[in-house]
């Protein structure tokens, strides 16, 4: 009976330990996954489409320069680069301390980026869960979509005047009645 008991009771202490790592990885993969779903739908909205949107967007959404949006570009496509403005975001609202501007952020993500990292690891490294920066960048997604949607419709056209129709013909007055004489 004892020998029954003390393996139970190493088999419970092992899925005691195991089982929040386990859960700690599949969380991690989660987020990973939609960090990844976000960045490939905002590829695909914005495939098509030229940079002359997309660009003043991006800055105005995460208050960089359009110069920084295009650089990031150079090494990414639209989703990537939405992702890391959004991870850099969260990383000088976070930690102003260590990354009180956005470049010092961008710096660091692209030093992280360079060695190959993922979003994932790069935000369980710098301490932080990634969804913030989904919601941030499901946000900018929008607002792409919305703008680049603005940006297709034609311009609105002014109203043209009315012609002016002619005056109504004065109607003819009738000729006065005929008085008769009594039958």
């Amino acid at each position: 009976m004892k020998p029954f008991t003390s393996v139970s009771a190493l088999i419970g202490a092992l899925l005691v330990i195991v089982l929040p790592t386990g859960t700690i990885l599949a969380q991690t993969d989660g987020d990973q996954a939609r960090v990844e779903t976000v960045a490939k739908n905002i590829d695909k909205d914005t495939a098509s489409k030229g940079s002359s949107t997309q660009v003043p967007v991006l800055s105005k959404e995460f208050n960089v320069t359009p110069k920084t949006v295009e650089d990031l570009r150079t090494k990414q496509g639209w989703g990537g680069v939405t992702i890391e403005l959004a991870m850099a975001q969260h990383l000088t609202q976070t930690d102003p301390k260590t990354f009180p501007t956005m470049t010092d952020a961008l710096q660091k993500l692209d030093t992280l980026r360079a060695e190959k990292e993922g979003w994932g690891r790069i935000a369980k490294d710098m301490g932080f869960k990634l969804g913030p920066v989904v919601s941030a960048a499901e946000h900018t997604r929008i607002e792409l979509i919305r703008d680049l949607q603005a940006a297709e419709r034609p311009a609105k056209m002014e109203k043209v005047e009315r012609v002016d129709r002619p005056d109504r013909p004065q109607r003819p007055e009738r000729p006065e009645r005929i008085e008769r004489p009594h039958r």
